[in-house]
């Protein structure tokens, strides 16, 4: 076999390995990727030259290009089969020394990163494979990566989420009592860096406090914790979700009552939304689903006795979970309500999801040009917030709290 042959095999196989690079790789990786993939399909070109001038015939040519094209889709298959796998192999942690803490108080939070890291929608990707939450297709995985990349892109800055978990950390901090020298307040995040695993096993402390800053017992929290509970051999307290203190449903009643006048309330209508996990986790871990459910129940119930009729509040989800955003302000529109509140009730720091696809879901509700939507940003660091987190930590470990 002519040495040309192996190089058009070799030059279309490594041509697929670096498209899935390209896709993939975040920064400057993807477009060197780009490249490579470009100049081995300039090889496998100069290739068929070869050959159609080795044969004096053009028929060789065309077959090594159809050659070259089905070992690109080899090592583009082979690539896209791996790169689960690839993406969530465990990093080794360095540790540098040990926080100077007997006490430990860990806020495990689900933020995205503020740039595009494609190790976190692959540990993503990953549960939902291993839970059969969705069929995933091999061939289309890196196309779900790049999907990624281009709605980061689209935030045309850093995502601001951890920006907020660390402002409510840090309000958090000044809420305890000093001196703090046995209590250290840290913020660790789900399948990502820093991870709970790691920090606990760094902090060595003789008690670790868990406190769950997001979808709380859901099963990326839940697998969180019982790594880190595996790796660092103690056992996390968990205080109780801050979603069944009745002071967080107070407090949304009072941001969506805000915005909505008493004279207008009886022609206004409400949205209460989350971002909605697959059904295959409630089997797995029910307790966020019956968080979730008890905490749209009292908003609900607190905002019927503000006076919003009961058929105006309706409940939705982004993904996953029926009906969806779209539907329920459709929903609302449709039985008179002239005002919607959508209102991202179990949400507390933006995602891109709420960034990028609530407008587009209060678009394609295609409402009357009479109605008019106001959209709420997620909690934030808001002040009852922080409140609660504070109050959780200081009752696990005896403390004080100061008044804000």
């Amino acid at each position: 076999m002519s040495i040309l042959w192996v190089a058009a095999a070799a030059f279309g196989f490594f041509a697929g390995l670096c498209l899935v690079v390209g896709l993939v790789a975040p920064g400057p990786l993807s477009p060197a990727a780009v490249v490579a993939c470009l100049l081995c399909c300039l090889g496998a070109a100069w290739s068929s030259a070869g050959l159609a001038a080795l044969y004096g015939s053009y028929a060789p040519a065309i077959a090594s290009v159809f050659f070259s094209a089905a070992t690109c889709f080899i090592g583009y298959r082979i690539a896209a089969s791996l790169l689960l796998d690839v993406l969530t192999v465990p990093s080794a942690s360095s540790v540098q020394g040990t926080l100077a803490s007997d006490k430990l108080a860990v806020i495990l939070a689900d933020a995205e990163p503020h740039r595009y890291d494609p190790h976190v929608p692959a540990a993503r990707l990953k549960r939902i494979e291993r839970t059969d939450a969705a069929t995933l297709s091999t061939g289309v995985l890196p196309l779900v990566f790049l999907a990624e990349r281009v709605r980061y892109r689209a935030l045309r800055g850093p995502h601001p989420a951890r920006y907020i978990v660390e402002a409510v950390t840090d309000a958090v901090r000044s809420r305890l009592h000093e001196p703090l020298a046995d209590l250290a307040v840290e913020v660790a995040y789900v399948d990502s860096s820093p991870n709970l695993a790691s920090l606990v096993a760094r902090a060595r402390p003789s008690s670790v406090v868990l406190i769950e800053l997001g979808a709380s017992g859901s099963l990326p929290f839940l697998e969180a914790r019982l790594e880190a509970e595996r790796a660092a051999a103690s056992y996390l307290t968990c205080p109780p979700s801050v979603w069944r203190d009745e002071r967080m449903a107070l407090r949304l009643r009072d941001r969506i009552l805000d915005r909505v006048p008493e004279d207008t309330r009886a022609s206004t209508g409400v949205a209460l939304f989350g971002s909605g996990i697959p059904d295959a986790w409630h089997a797995q871990s029910a307790s966020w689903l019956e968080d979730e459910t008890y905490f749209l129940t009292r908003a609900t119930v607190l905002l019927e006795e503000a006076g919003l009729p009961a058929q105006a509040i309706r409940h939705a989800w982004l993904d996953w979970q029926e009906p969806s955003l779209a539907e329920a302000i459709r929903h609302l529109a449709a039985t008179g309500s002239d005002r919607i509140v959508v209102c991202p009730a179990t949400i507390l720091y933006p995602d891109l999801s709420t960034m990028l696809d609530v407008s587009r879901d209060v678009r394609d509700a295609r409402l009357p040009e009479h109605v008019q939507v106001t959209v709420l940003p997620p909690w934030g660091d808001d002040e009852v917030l922080v409140e609660i987190l504070a109050s959780r930590i200081a009752d696990a470990f005896g403390l004080e709290t100061t008044v804000a």
